[in-house]
């Protein structure tokens, strides 16, 4: 993939400021820092709204004059230097993700470990908000031995069921949290890629339809078969992914992740390489909704291919009833849809995995050689468009579009509907 220059360091980490916020994150007013390190934990462009700094630091107390040592993430947005900021503005993403570490994730986390009864981690550990510089101060997961897994491998079994068990219990949790604290997810959570209010992400979602539409033209039977539906879809998309996310009375709604796929999950491995724990990252696009988005988006980009296209309804059931079972360790009082309704509400969303597979999904495992950035994909210049072009022109993409295309046109979802 293309690199760039690591960003600055923000300019908030100053060794008083981090001197603060860790005596607060350790709640000792003692504790003195002696080092600080500094330096970026991701390329520019690997994320698209936010810079990633790890810090190093050594610090003493009056409890243990003996050094110790740790690690921390600071992300930072750098929305005034974006040149696409003005997208993420439109749905609410920075303020939302400082709320979910200050308000949500640490009750999300009580929640589970305590009445679910999971021990494990949901996510990283929130050890301070700061709204005035924009930046979130959490626990360096990397610590504990969590690594992401490889994007463009995708994920077996025995990772995708252990991430469904952990998005059951989140949603569990989510759903118990809004029953308990009436109206905490009213402001800024119902904002997803489609929603009521914006058409941010239109001219990137159209743009990559448009590339998909001329990469069919290296394949005469694809072509032939799907290029006209797909030129269609273009002037429908927004429609059409509106409707997939407009609750009907009687659904099951809660908390999603939003962006659940490979780079924002977490894995943590025993000694013989067997997955035992899944921790979710990057809560930007948290949303109010049927918990069916969260499973189309995290099945149509982060799965193995014969998972995706076999076993789906497999993996709803199996979701469901660890679903079914936290929903009653949290005593939580609303409807609890029988898996028959849930497959039908599944199934009603069907067409958010048309926008994951077929336009995010091709972008999110691109490992080419041009410039990795969301202002590429908006432009329709000369580099943008051949960015673009190389996304769509992968051989990967294309092998995957002789299954992708029929199994999502078997279900009419390339038609008018």
């Amino acid at each position: 993939m293309h690199k760039e220059k690591s960003h600055p360091k923000p300019l908030c980490l100053t060794e008083a400021y981090v001197q603060d916020k860790l005596r607060g994150y350790f709640k000792s007013d003692s504790l003195k820092l002696e080092k600080l390190g500094i330096k970026p934990a991701l390329l520019k462009g690997e994320n698209y709204a936010s810079m990633m700094t790890r810090i190093s630091v050594e610090y003493t107390t009056e409890e243990s004059e003996e050094k110790q040592a740790t690690k921390f993430l600071i992300k930072t947005i750098f929305a005034e230097r974006n040149p696409v900021s003005h997208v993420f503005i439109r749905y609410g993403i920075y303020t939302r993700e400082m709320d979910m570490y200050q308000r949500i994730l640490p009750k999300i986390a009580d929640l589970v470990k305590r009445e679910i009864q999971d021990p494990r981690r949901i996510s990283a550990g929130t050890v301070y908000v700061d709204k005035d510089t924009d930046s979130i101060i959490f626990e360096d997961l990397a610590l504990e031995h969590y690594k992401v897994a490889c994007r463009l491998q995708k994920l077996d079994l025995a990772h995708t069921h252990l991430v469904l068990e952990k998005l059951a219990n989140f949603h569990a949790a989510g759903a118990a949290l809004a029953e308990r604290e009436l109206g905490i997810f009213k402001d800024n959570y119902d904002c997803g890629f489609y929603n009521r209010h914006t058409r941010g992400y239109e001219p990137i979602m159209k743009n990559l339809l448009k590339t998909l539409s001329r990469s069919l033209n290296l394949d005469e039977q694809l072509r032939q078969r799907y290029q006209a539906k797909i030129d269609r879809l273009v002037d429908r998309i927004m429609v059409y992914g509106e409707r997939s996310t407009t609750n009907n009375p009687g659904d099951f709604l809660t908390l999603n992740h939003g962006d659940l796929w490979t780079t924002n999950i977490m894995f943590q491995y025993d000694a013989k390489v067997h997955p035992i724990n899944a921790a979710f990252i990057d809560f930007q696009f948290s949303v109010w909704n049927s918990p069916a988005l969260d499973l189309h988006y995290f099945f149509s980009t982060s799965i193995h291919d014969e998972l995706r296209l076999n076993n789906q309804p497999e993996l709803v059931q199996f979701y469901y009833y660890k679903l079914k079972d936290a929903l009653k360790n949290v005593k939580y009082a609303g409807c609890i849809p029988t898996l028959f309704e849930f497959q039908q509400q599944f199934r009603a969303r069907a067409f958010y995995a048309v926008f994951a597979s077929l336009i995010f999904e091709p972008f999110m495992v691109y490992d080419g050689k041009e410039k990795v950035s969301l202002d590429q994909v908006i432009s329709e210049g000369k580099g943008g468009m051949r960015f673009k072009d190389d996304v769509f022109q992968q051989q990967s993409v294309r092998l995957k579009l002789h299954h992708t295309l029929p199994y999502l046109d078997q279900w009419g979802l390339l038609d008018d509907m």
